[in-house]
């Protein structure tokens, strides 16, 4: 009795001295990743203010605001991001099971004896459970497990660059259709002054006031614009169903309204923010991590390994007498790497190049981000300006406008000079038009540059849940066809 109890408290004690050896690991991997430092001065035009969240709802378009809550909830491209999302966290769970023993049941019988001429076979039988454990020496463990939740952080940062991404594309295909409407309804003014034009220049052809080429030059100008206004009558048509396509064929967009104005927009993040409003950025940051980590994995491949192993279970010869004795025994069994044709040590030396290829990697897109917002910002400045100098345009055609009424009511000028001046004030308004979606387009630029926030991570989190919920129902609608196929059977 008491050779057997100092034999379990040896082993017992085995056991707690090997844990604790595994919780000092001489491997560590770092996660501390200097940010590269760089002036986030953004030029000479950066904006200064509180940084809008929903910056879309800045527009004050209601039918805007409840497609883009649309296409976040049906578009296809992001569902396929939160099923990825799903995917990761299930190898998660699988990358942790290394922190758990290895359990199974097992039952046997089988026959065994001495090959002689007067050889004999004795059956066998046996009934237990096993137990194995690899004793993480080395940190490969709790390594494996921090890539298995760096992997689930980029795969919500890739779905939150997919809604980001997602979210610009919808209003500038928006704001598109509505400037086309707009663009088609000068375009029809235009075409009916040139129509009333035309109709004059005839007139002085036929009292031999001007010649014959004015004539046709006048109405090749007006199939021009019949022209035009078939085209952006196809550009809105494709428009929309660009539009119906990103929201999955589930809603159909209701786009009504001029051009908006630009809004205020707010102040810009500076360094520190964008990286974490930026989820490119910091899925770039955890590929360095991920990588780190394999390091650890590759050095503790080289190392030694210890695997415990216990078992409990009954045994005899005669089925009979099989549950009269219990037998157990546990061990230790320590594996030391000698030669393996320098494959570990090949492996080790990739996985350094790996960290460096994805540190180095990780410094280059914060470098772009950052020139990334720098150059939306100054396009935008540029972009206003524009707009500026064709507004100031616009109101000197009007001037032009009123000045050739007012000569030609005290008869100064004829009626043609009049219908000149409307036509130049259609295309300066036009122009003013085109620079107006310039400046709405460089606005969705910086808030794409910027990142996102508050919104990304709700939306992220009703993604993964609609993901997980499709995931549980397919057993469900098995089920249900299962059933539905029998009934039809019978």
């Amino acid at each position: 009795m008491a050779v057997g109890l100092k034999a379990k408290l040896c082993v017992v004690a085995m056991w707690a001295c090997v844990g604790l050896l595994g919780c000092f690991s001489p491997v560590k991997y770092a996660t501390d990743l200097e940010v590269p430092r760089l002036e986030a001065s953004y030029g000479d035009v950066s904006l200064e203010g509180e940084i809008v969240d929903r910056w879309w709802e800045s527009y004050g378009d209601a039918n805007l605001n409840a497609y883009v809550t649309a296409v976040l909830e049906h578009n296809p491209t992001l569902h396929v991001a939160y099923l990825r999302l799903v995917d990761s966290e299930l190898s998660y769970r699988q990358s942790v099971s290394g922190y758990y023993p290895d359990v199974s049941f097992g039952a046997g019988v089988g026959y065994g004896g001495t090959a002689s001429s007067e050889s004999k076979s004795d059956p066998s039988y046996s009934l237990g459970l096993t137990a194995s454990y690899e004793v993480d020496l080395w940190g490969k463990v709790r390594a494996q497990k921090r890539i298995g939740e760096l992997t689930v952080q980029s795969s919500r940062d890739a779905a939150e660059t997919a809604a980001i991404s997602l979210v610009g594309n919808v209003v500038t295909q928006w704001f598109t259709i509505q400037y086309t409407r707009d663009r088609k309804a000068l375009t029809e003014e235009l075409l009916s002054i040139s129509e009333d034009y035309c109709r004059l220049v005839e007139e002085y052809y036929r009292n031999g006031q001007t010649t014959g080429m004015d004539v046709l030059e006048q109405r090749q100008q007006i199939e021009t614009l019949r022209a035009t206004l078939k085209e952006q009558e196809t550009t809105i048509r494709v428009g929309l169903h660009a539009l119906e396509i990103l929201s999955g064929r589930q809603v159909k967009p209701h786009v009504e309204g001029s051009l908006p104005e630009q809004v205020v927009m707010g102040g810009t993040p500076n360094i520190d923010a964008l990286l974490e409003r930026r989820p490119d950025l910091r899925s770039a940051r955890r590929q360095v991590e991920s990588a780190d980590a394999q390091v650890v994995v590759a050095l503790a491949n080289r190392l030694p390994s210890l695997k415990l192993s216990a078992s409990l279970a009954f045994r005899s010869s005669s089925i009979v007498d099989l549950f009269k004795a219990l037998i157990w025994d546990v061990g230790a069994n320590l594996v030391v790497p000698l030669f393996d044709g320098f494959q570990q040590t090949t492996a080790i030396d990739r996985a350094k190049v790996s960290y460096l290829l994805e540190e180095t990697s990780y410094f280059l897109a914060v470098y772009e981000a950052v020139a990334e917002v720098e150059e939306a910002l100054l396009m935008l400045s540029l972009r206003e300006q524009q707009l500026l100098d064709a507004r100031a345009e616009l109101a000197r055609q009007r001037e032009i406008l009123d000045v050739s009424r007012e000569y030609f009511v005290e008869g100064a000028l004829d009626y043609s000079r009049v219908l000149t001046a409307l036509r130049g004030l259609i295309t300066t308004s036009q122009s003013e038009l085109d620079a107006r979606r310039q400046v709405l387009l460089a606005q969705v630029a910086v808030y794409k540059a910027m990142g996102g926030a508050t919104w990304l991570e709700e939306t992220s989190e009703r993604g993964v849940e609609r993901a997980r919920t499709r995931l549980e129902t397919i057993g469900e609608t098995q089920e249900v066809e299962d059933d539905t196929g029998h009934e039809e059977g019978k």
